[in-house]
């Protein structure tokens, strides 16, 4: 009988880039999902917070690789763009459809979000000698467009509220 031993079953996961395919399938489908769904307008709940939380949990897990002030550093760049999306889902349109209140989203900044996302984990996974000036620049990137998915969450909330 043929066995395996952990060791080499995390080399084979290496060797084949099961990790990169599964994050590049889940991120294309991410993508996708959420091109579609800003596309079409996505009906208002009060859970309008729960995937921008996601979102940021992710980029706090992934700020990990940075030094005390650059996580600083990411931090205000943060609330930079929580204002900045504060200030879109302020501008965003809530329309009624069938008794239904449906906004629309901007899905460029997730997508971009999730393209970088994808960019960090690869090379933290794959690129042993990854540049270190390259890394905090993604992720303090990655960190502003969290500010702004979530900020834009907010202003959608903060709009509906003042509307009704």
């Amino acid at each position: 009988m043929f066995a395996l031993s952990e060791e080499s079953i995390i080399n084979i996961i290496r060797g084949f880039k099961i990790q990169f395919y599964v994050f590049l399938i889940f991120t294309i489908f991410l993508m996708v999902l959420r091109a579609v769904r800003a596309k079409v307008g996505k009906t208002y709940s009060r859970k309008i917070v729960i995937y921008p939380l996601i979102y940021l949990l992710l980029t706090l897990y992934s700020s990990i690789t940075l030094t005390l002030f650059e996580f600083e550093f990411s931090m205000i760049i943060y609330l930079l763009g929580f204002i900045i999306g504060f200030i879109i889902g302020d501008l965003s349109q809530i329309v009624r459809r069938k008794g239904n209140e449906i906004y629309q989203s901007s899905a460029g900044v997730a997508i971009a979000w999730s393209f970088l996302f994808l960019v960090k984990w690869y090379s933290y996974l794959y690129e042993p000698h990854f540049p270190t000036f390259v890394d905090p620049v993604i992720t303090i990137t990655f960190t502003f467009l969290a500010g702004i998915i979530l900020g834009e969450a907010f202003g959608i909330m903060v709009k509906h509220f003042r509307t009704k």
